[in-house]
């Protein structure tokens, strides 16, 4: 053998796959077609993540060394139809814009010095088998033919894979796509935020496939530019929508008035046609962009690119047996890449087939602050930067109240996170990317399943049968079900002047049919748990559902009573999360006793919750479940600080109805509502409502000995009644 490993490619996907190899101690041939250095047709862009892995291969402090004026980023803005939203990296963190000519031999070099050996200007022509399994690369150097041998060949060559592993026509043509970028000076106002700019063209113009703008500050008064389009372009079009973009920037936006193209614009294949399947074959595995992990929406790939990488390394230097006569064992690499990147490369790839719901919704639901739009833009636009954290600030993060229980229970909500990505990923993969939790973010997520967990636990301390994950799942699924239904809003006589229809109707559309499919999901689940689970799903289902629809029915109702308020919460959000805990205890094999107070526990915790969330909302802030104030009235939702005002102070009664009667749109619009709400106590009646709930759900804890699972349900009940800040 030349070496423990070959890999065909030296951009940030290839020689990061070798440099932890090398640091692992195996031979490493790193080989590319080109002299290093050499520029890339790219938008230089580096998330957290990415920035984070530079870090830790010591490349950061290389570049801060040779390049010290790398411009940091500090988030995204997004640009649809002349409408701006921010999206700040979480915690401080912040990204980095590194032309790709000075990054890539930065990566390289490293890569190098690690014990890597480098081959410039030698292409693979072709992938030696014997007997199926890849053994090795023929490949041309110096005008000669070489045949290089290695149990291992890594493919990192970027859309050039197509001349080592073709690629079906009809599946070539649903994943790919065109980018062309150039750069621009005499630009004004810039600041260390990137830009997206959607869509170039409108997505009703039929023929034309959706295409994004991009616009990368380099300096205070340069920036790399580009287009990218998903879906094939021929290369006039291209051009067409290059001009386009940088004509509607100069039409649209003063800061671009003084716009300069300071050279010709550059064209490069996309690829975005992700599976994780077919990322390994026996003795090959293919990373980066040779994989498809391109984002579809925004062009963006160096962090999924470089760790794809790593995770190749770890999944070669685990399998390579020294003498070995069979291939090594590569299946870590695909469950690696289905954990980190399941359900996005593959919505990517989808929605370039079936991209007028995606884009519409995208574009729709721009505004929106429903839980399902706000989880699916992070979901969809920013993967590098969506992970956990994310869930975690919806649903808030438990792990600080599990004491030493902590690390069982996550390997256990890990386990649900598997049912429930292979239960979602084939019809709605980006939903995978809401479901999943991330193994390399060490937050316990206040969810459904962590409750069903407990409560089982509580009964029989640390044991967790197989029934009790698929439970959970169920229960998770059933959740996000109705995180669906809280996204579906009332028709607006508005319409969309670029599509004809209400902007609602997109939204809505998605929302309903997520919803269903996910029920669907959840039914089947809870069957495969056993009739028992089943008809407990069901039961509760339907209650929730009653629930709901005296909800609908009591919308706009000044006349609606505090305790009739009470108990139509009873049967919408109690039962969903009595559910959970009165599941952990049937599959625990429960007294009656115990089950009943498990059940009263969840009964009060979730009415706790609710309460604890209307007195949040009532303040200005927006809801762990992505709602407001503004929003729940524009519904005619009237929480207990409404209500309490309404029928328990006559003198600002009369002007909270003459204010709530107009369906205030934005917080801003609802500043008066909070006002008046904080000066008849509104909030405050709401807080001791939810103590008072709490303090029952704590009592019906009394039932069990004290114990570790005792006292984090006791913590939960804390935590639900002071949640985070926003």
């Amino acid at each position: 053998m030349d070496a423990d490993v070959i890999v065909v490619g030296a951009g940030p996907a290839g020689a990061t796959t070798a440099y932890w190899l090398a640091r692992h101690g195996r031979r490493v041939l790193l080989l590319d077609r080109q002299e290093f250095p050499r520029p890339k047709t790219c938008g230089d862009a580096l998330g957290p993540p990415a920035v984070r892995l530079l870090q830790e291969m010591g490349v950061l402090h290389r570049l801060r060394n040779e390049h010290g004026d790398m411009r940091h980023i500090r988030g995204t803005r997004v640009r649809m139809h002349q409408r701006w939203r921010t999206f700040t990296h979480e915690g401080g963190r912040s990204g980095l814009l590194v032309p790709r000519i000075i990054l890539d031999e930065a990566i390289r070099e490293q890569a190098v010095a690690a014990g890597a050996e480098m081959l410039p200007c030698t292409r693979a022509v072709r992938l030696l088998r014997d007997k199926g399994t890849v053994v090795g690369v023929e490949a041309l150097r110096a005008g000669r033919r070489t045949r290089l041998q290695a149990p291992v060949v890594v493919v990192a060559c970027g859309a050039a894979v197509d001349a080592l592993i073709p690629t079906p026509s009809a599946r070539a043509a649903a994943g790919r796509g065109q980018a062309v970028r150039g750069h621009l000076s005499g630009l004004t106002g810039l600041t260390d935020m990137l830009e997206i700019h959607t869509p170039v063209t409108p997505t009703s113009e039929c023929g034309f496939s959706p295409a994004y703008g991009w616009l990368f500050p380099t300096g205070s008064s340069t920036a790399n530019a580009g287009v990218g389009v998903l879906g094939p372009c021929p290369g006039g079009h291209l051009t067409t929508l290059w001009d386009t973009f940088l004509r509607t920037l100069r039409d649209t936006d003063p800061r671009f008035t003084g716009l300069r193209q300071d050279s010709s614009p550059q064209s490069a294949p996309m690829r975005f046609d992700f599976v994780p399947e077919r990322c390994a074959a026996p003795g090959l595995l293919l990373v980066g962009d040779a994989a498809g992990m391109t984002s579809p929406f925004t062009g963006q790939g160096i962090g999924p690119a470089m760790e794809s990488g790593r995770l190749a390394a770890l999944a070669i230097h685990a399998g390579l047996r020294p003498g070995s006569p069979s291939a090594p064992d590569l299946s870590h690499y695909v469950r690696s890449l289905k954990n980190s990147y399941v359900g996005y490369f593959e919505d990517g790839n989808r929605s370039a087939r079936r991209h007028l719901l995606v884009w519409r919704t995208l574009h729709s639901t721009f505004d929106s602050e429903r839980p399902l739009f706000t989880l699916g833009r992070q979901a969809l636009l920013f993967p590098d930067s969506f992970d956990e954290a994310q869930v975690t600030h919806v649903l808030g993060d438990a792990t600080g109240l599990l004491a030493d229980k902590s690390p069982r229970l996550r390997a256990d909500l890990l386990a649900v996170s598997e049912v429930l990505l292979n239960a979602v990923r084939t019809d709605w993969p980006f939903l995978g990317r809401v479901t999943a939790m991330g193994r390399s973010v060490p937050a316990i997520p206040l969810r459904p399943a962590l409750f069903a967990l407990l409560a089982g636990r509580l009964i029989i301390p640390g044991h967790t049968p197989d029934t009790a994950i698929l439970a959970a799942a169920s229960v998770e699924l059933g959740y996000l079900a109705a995180l669906a239904g809280l996204s579906v809003v009332e028709e607006t006589r508005d319409r969309d002047p670029e599509h004809g229809d209400s902007p609602a109707n997109w939204g809505n559309m998605l929302a309903l049919m997520v919803g269903d499919f996910l029920l669907s999901k959840a039914n089947e689940l809870a069957t495969r748990a056993g009739t028992a689970v089943s008809q407990m799903f069901g039961q509760s289902l339907a209650t929730a559902t009653e629930g709901q629809i005296r909800h609908v029915r009591h919308a706009h109702d000044l006349h609606l009573t505090k305790a009739e308020h009470i108990a139509i919460l009873a049967q919408q959000t109690a039962t969903l999360f009595a559910l959970p805990c009165k599941l952990g205890a049937l599959l625990a094999g429960a007294t009656t006793a115990e089950a009943a107070a498990l059940e009263a526990y969840g009964r009060h915790l979730g009415l706790a919750f609710q309460l604890t969330e209307e007195a949040r909302s009532a303040t200005g802030q927006q809801t762990r479940l992505g709602t407001t104030l503004a929003s729940d009235l524009a519904s005619g939702i009237f929480g207990i600080p409404v209500l309490h005002v309404l029928h328990n102070n006559s003198k600002l009664s009369t002007r909270l109805k003459t204010l709530i009667v107009r369906c205030p749109d934005t917080n801003q619009d609802a500043r008066p509502v909070i006002r008046l709400i904080a000066e008849g106590h509104g909030d405050t009646a709401a807080l001791t409502l939810a103590s008072q709930h709490a303090e029952k759900a704590r009592a019906a804890l009394r039932h069990f000995a004290p114990g570790s699972e005792r006292h984090a349900m006791e913590r939960l009940l804390d935590h639900t009644l002071r949640p985070p800040l926003s």
